[in-house]
């Protein structure tokens, strides 16, 4: 009579255990979807795309500041190659990948710019196979079809409500996408040297600077900034 509650023991603490993790991931997913939105709203006062990331990042910087510092007390300092790496991670896959994601809004819906995000893990998979000679089994296939399938249905609905510029904004979310894939697939290795945190926490310092610097020049040359049509 003992046994099955001893076995049902192992299973209750890992589902406790999943359960914060499955809390904090949703939250994230709302919050990462709400950016689309967020976006979109601020285009109707006239904002165009380098602006709103400079505020993204400003906004943001204090607690990376502190992210950073928290994780690294008694830690050694970094190294110029670890500068180096987490300049190109950061304008990779903070940078590049927010800019050509909100310059695509001004050309396509927010529902459209999630799904076309949303297919990030697919571009993981395969830049695993490409760069590492990674296999990818059947099951990943078919989730890559049906992915795919579901991005040309919602693709095709656009276009038919919207027009044709909406190809130009697509592919820009999808460049964000390679963009930020591209981030993650390499980023793997200096998160297991720096650790997360610590690597969460320094990359958009770099980058603020970045951000406000182009948001300065773009404004003596407006012509070059997206803006929805």
């Amino acid at each position: 009579m003992s046994s099955p509650t001893i076995a049902a023991d192992p299973a209750a603490k890992l589902q406790r255990s999943i359960l914060p993790g499955l809390l904090l991931a949703t939250c994230g997913a709302i919050a990462f979807s709400g950016k689309a939105i967020i976006v979109k709203l601020a285009y109707r006062y006239g904002v165009d795309a380098v602006t709103l990331i400079m505020y993204r990042m400003l906004f943001a910087m204090p607690m990376f500041v502190v992210l950073s510092w928290w994780a690294g007390r008694g830690k050694p300092p970094l190294t110029r190659r670890d500068i180096v790496t987490i300049v190109g991670l950061g304008f990779s896959g903070y940078y590049l990948a927010s800019f050509l994601d909100f310059a695509g809004l001004a050309y396509i819906t927010a529902s459209l710019e999630r799904l076309i995000l949303y297919l990030n893990p697919t571009i993981v998979l395969l830049l695993g196979l490409v760069v590492f000679k990674r296999r990818v089994n059947q099951r990943q296939l078919v989730a890559l079809a049906v992915s795919y399938c579901g991005v040309l249905l919602v693709f095709g609905h656009e276009v038919t409500l919207v027009g044709t510029h909406v190809a130009l904004g697509a592919a820009l979310v999808f460049a964000s996408a390679v963009s930020y894939a591209i981030y993650l697939v390499y980023s793997g290795e200096e998160v297991k040297r720096l650790g997360a945190l610590r690597l969460t926490g320094w990359r958009p310092r770099w980058l603020a600077s970045c951000a406000s610097r182009s948001s300065s020049s773009c404004g003596r040359c407006r012509r070059w900034t997206w803006r929805p049509r």
